[in-house]
């Protein structure tokens, strides 16, 4: 019976592990937002989630090509 406890702890260890590596290399948790970095431009692209009715617009690097998806503060200009 030991053995079946030290194992669930390893495991809830091993999974908490995974988790908090996961939360600091995902982007979409470091981007939502944030301004934009230098450089960036904003497009005409938005999307509008239905359920939470955040509103999300593209920016663009024109020099490399990346993209970012950044949470408007302001939603009036939108609709």
């Amino acid at each position: 019976m030991k053995w079946f406890i030290y194992y669930l702890a390893f495991q809830l260890t091993l999974v908490l592990i995974f988790w908090v590596i996961s939360k600091r290399k995902d982007k979409r948790y470091n981007a939502a937002g944030s301004a934009p970095a230098e450089g960036f431009e904003p497009t005409q692209e938005v999307s509008i989630d239905p359920v939470t009715q955040v509103v999300t617009r593209v920016y663009v690097n024109p020099n490399t090509g990346e993209r970012k998806y950044i949470e408007e503060k302001n939603n009036e200009n939108i609709r």
